[in-house]
């Protein structure tokens, strides 16, 4: 069965494949997202980094678990090695809807990097 209120939170899903990106800003997301990386690369790699403020940088582990982190502020994927493993992700976020308040760019105690 499907879960109607989670349904009714994340409007979009993107999948990725041994992703690698520059770090950015999700302009178009209203709220927070929810991300879980999945596969084989090394243990400690492939998390989510999150510039909490100009001196901050938390990395939250996503492997087999998922992270919830607002991409609405300056964030990437921390580096990993493809050729040791390959990296899935899942990621939910909302694009329509009411704009949640920008709150802290993560929500849970980070690891600083």
């Amino acid at each position: 069965s499907v879960d109607s209120a989670y349904r009714s939170l994340y409007t979009a899903v993107a999948v990725t494949h041994n992703f690698v990106g520059s770090p950015h800003i999700d302009k178009q997301n209203i709220g927070p997202f929810y991300g879980m990386a999945l596969g084989d690369f090394e243990e400690g790699t492939g998390g989510i980094m999150v510039e909490c403020s100009a001196r901050v940088v938390a990395v939250v582990n996503t492997k087999n678990r998922l992270g919830k982190v607002d991409g609405r502020y300056p964030h990437w994927v921390a580096p990993y090695d493809a050729s040791k493993g390959e990296r899935y992700s899942l990621i939910y976020y909302r694009t329509t809807g009411e704009p949640e308040p920008i709150g802290p760019a993560v929500f849970e105690v980070p690891t600083c990097a």
